[in-house]
């Protein structure tokens, strides 16, 4: 006997109503954050507020970057199991006109201050000099607005071509970024690997690995992966989804941030492994200054939180398959993230702060400051304000996708 499919869902969209105090809670410490952290830092430690600031505007830029990937990814596999979420991770990548803004203040206030290789004589250091065709500030300012403006239009044409389709329902439109994604994919890696090199390598202009893009890579992947965990099940409770969201999709979900919690530690053990062994000093002072003072204990607990506890709490296929889990294990890989960034980030910090003192650059341990704070809840503030944004301009799931039935219909045989 035949029998006729199952009518597809209706578009749905988001009832800000059902978020509690969210949606004003994000602007408000957003931009609470910011000012406070711009006018204490400006007015007392300009140079704390500029690797703070550059702090918390990479961990918005990596969890984006990571939402872009999987969107891409998405595209590029023609995968069915993500059509219901990946309106959300559309949304999470439209953000970037939003970093590029939340970027202008490094470059017109912090980046004497961040970037020793600007202010450094080049007849000292030839190193330095060797590398100026690269580091040179007209082509690091070009390099970086390449970088944001790329994103920026990766973002927003997926997300505005996927609406789109809510509206006609155009098959057409999937093939149409199913074959761009395979021009951006390549593109995406360029500019993510080029832009931890200027953004972050370069803040200790010495030293360099070439697995640093794929190190960057993966926590991005990581993160944005935990992101779009919370947000989904966020979603669910506050009423949305009903019967389409499944645990199904997030036993999917939990198995990618494992995937991803145990890549990140493959590649940061290898990095640490292969640039210990070569012995290079322009290589290895990069882990001598993390291993020194308190430094060394901050890198002991990045390890043991970052791999080896989300390694352990998703090992299990119920740890996967149980909301309040799987959403605990991620609220921690993303504090992990935050301490992983500000591990790259902050020992330089103080490096700068011994050269500019005269002293032979050295770091003197783990000292945190409420700047860093204040700046990391207004970055994300202002992020988790767009991103609600962004997701009440339309259908929370693309609707008419010809594939949202088999996403609805997925299930998980591992």
């Amino acid at each position: 006997m035949n029998r006729s499919p199952t009518p597809l869902p209706s578009a749905e969209k988001l009832r800000l109503e059902n978020l509690g105090s969210l949606p004003v809670l994000f602007p408000t410490v957003g931009i609470l954050g910011l000012l406070s952290a711009f006018i204490w830092g400006l007015a007392s430690n300009p140079m704390q507020l500029a690797f703070s600031y550059l702090f918390a505007f990479t961990v918005g830029f990596t969890i984006c970057a990571g939402a872009l990937f999987w969107t891409l990814l998405h595209h590029a596999l023609d995968a069915d199991w993500s059509v219901l979420m990946r309106r959300i991770l559309e949304s999470i990548a439209s953000c970037f006109p939003v970093l590029l803004l939340l970027f202008l203040p490094i470059v017109f206030l912090f980046s004497k201050e961040l970037w020793h290789w600007m202010t450094t004589d080049l007849s000292t250091d030839p190193l330095l000099a060797w590398k100026k065709p690269f580091l040179n500030e007209p082509f690091f300012y070009l390099r970086c607005a390449f970088y944001l403006i790329f994103f920026s239009t990766a973002g927003l044409l997926y997300r505005h071509l996927s609406m789109r389709q809510d509206t006609d329902g155009d098959p057409r439109i999937t093939l149409r970024l199913r074959h761009t994604a395979y021009g951006f994919i390549p593109l995406f890696v360029l500019c993510l690997t080029f832009a931890g090199f200027d953004w972050l390598m370069s803040l200790d202009h010495h030293w360099y690995s070439t697995m640093w893009g794929v190190y960057l890579f993966a926590g991005c992947a990581q993160s944005s992966m935990a992101i779009l965990i919370l947000i989904t099940n966020g979603l669910v409770r506050a009423g949305h989804l009903k019967g389409l969201f499944t645990v199904e999709h997030n036993h999917i979900m939990g198995m990618l941030l494992f995937a991803f919690t145990t890549f990140w530690g493959y590649i940061s053990f290898s990095q640490y492994f292969l640039q210990w062994y070569a012995n290079i000093p322009e290589e290895t002072w990069f882990f001598v200054y993390r291993n020194t003072g308190t430094w060394f204990w901050f890198s002991i607990f990045l390890v043991v939180g970052h791999f080896f506890v989300p390694f352990i709490l998703l090992l299990t296929q119920p740890a996967k398959r149980t909301s309040w889990r799987l959403c605990a294990t991620a609220v921690w890989v993303v504090a992990m993230h935050c301490v992983d960034i500000y591990w790259i980030i902050m020992p330089n910090l103080q490096l700068q702060e011994s050269r500019h003192a005269g002293h032979v650059a050295a770091t003197t341990g783990f000292h945190p400051h409420l700047l860093d704070l204040l700046a990391l809840i207004g970055v994300l503030g202002i992020l988790g304000h767009t991103i609600l944004w962004l997701l009440s301009r339309g259908s929370i799931f693309p609707a008419r996708d010809p594939r949202l039935r088999e996403s609805l219909a997925v299930t998980n045989w591992l």
